[in-house]
């Protein structure tokens, strides 16, 4: 299937990986695939994305609120979401009422290694993901690689030869997860993304 891939789709691929190491994380998940949709400024996708107020920065500072960052650095997060009008600590209090004490917290100690601890990061995923230290390939999530298998299918609906990024954003937003959810978080509604990549394509065509 990555044969079919145009070189803006295989960035993205590339470029979620970045953004998973970027944040400590030990998967590469949706959130990542829409991270690295949204870090090409200028490409057709980031400036549809960022038409309907979905920005790289907004995207980012969610997910840390979701899914925490696995360097530890707790004050540096809660001051980068500050200055975006998001106050960590009232939200943590919302998250652990919702979902028990610790539900966003850090990498945890399991039997001597240390694993990053993922809840409700991605729904349909169990368990943990080893965090990579040695700069070796991250795994994709379920609903990540859904998100792959579903802009195959997208792909061929619309007649196209190839599997662009923008068929990866029609994908994630189909598969769900934790990229679907920032985008519902930031006033977008699925189908009014789905109209604008539609339409960009038309144009492109």
């Amino acid at each position: 299937m990555f044969e079919r891939f145009t070189t803006d789709a295989r960035h993205v691929v590339v470029g979620a990986q970045d953004e998973a190491r970027a944040l400590g994380h030990g998967w590469i998940g949706t959130e990542h695939l829409l991270l690295a949709v949204l870090a090409d400024g200028g490409s057709s996708m980031q400036t549809t994305l960022a038409g309907l107020g979905i920005t790289h920065a907004a995207v980012r500072a969610r997910v840390l609120v979701e899914a925490g960052s696995g360097d530890g650095d707790g004050a540096a997060d809660a001051a980068a979401l500050g200055d975006l009008g998001i106050d960590l600590d009232n939200v943590r209090r919302r998250v652990e009422a919702s979902f028990g004490p610790g539900a966003l917290d850090g990498p945890a100690v399991l039997g001597g290694r240390r694993w990053l601890r993922r809840r409700r990061v991605e729904s349909g995923s169990h368990g943990h993901c080893r965090r990579d230290a040695t700069g070796g390939h991250l795994r994709f999530t379920k609903r990540a690689e859904m998100s792959l298998e579903i802009a195959l299918r997208e792909s061929m609906s619309l007649r196209s030869g190839e599997i662009t990024a923008a068929h990866i954003v029609l994908g994630m937003l189909r598969a769900g997860g934790l990229a679907a959810r920032v985008v519902a978080a930031e006033g977008v509604k699925p189908e009014d993304v789905r109209r604008a990549v539609l339409d960009r394509l038309d144009r492109a065509a």
